[in-house]
């Protein structure tokens, strides 16, 4: 490491990756369910690189884990941007529970469903560990088939 670095790290704070929710999208339906993709910004705010080394999240629809991971990060140069994409798959069995629950949802048009998304973005810059929480929620119009 040579000095400049050492000076760096000495006196610089790094901020926190930024993580924001951009969009979600219906990507597909079906007679099982309904895939979502979650589209999330993650922004580098610093003036220099910064390595995101994993990010993990839970997905929960009415309150019921549907998707539960943990992956491996990237890097961003500096005040550079990532979307991640988080699809999700929502078989109406395990949301409604009956068939006949899913068959009178299916026939009234659609469905109202809540979500909730938390986790962490895990990042470094010039070897400082420091993170960021993911964390939404809000409700989405199923539409009907």
């Amino acid at each position: 490491m040579g000095f400049t670095a050492i000076a760096v790290s000495g006196c610089f704070q790094p901020s926190p990756p930024e993580v924001v929710l951009q969009s979600y999208s219906i990507s597909k339906v079906t007679l099982e369910g309904v895939e979502i993709n979650f589209n999330f910004e993650i922004k580098n705010p610093n003036p220099i690189p910064m390595d995101v080394k994993t990010y993990d999240y839970r997905v929960y629809i009415n309150d019921i884990e549907f998707l539960n991971e943990n992956r491996s990060g990237f890097s961003l140069s500096a005040s550079d941007k990532k979307i991640v994409i988080i699809p999700v798959f929502i078989r109406y069995e395990k949301l409604l529970g009956t068939a006949a629950s899913i068959f009178n949802t299916i026939n009234s048009g659609g469905q109202t469903i809540d979500y909730r998304i938390e986790g962490s973005v895990i990042g470094s810059v010039v070897g400082i560990t420091i993170s960021a929480p993911i964390k939404t929620s809000g409700t989405i119009q199923i539409p009907q088939q």
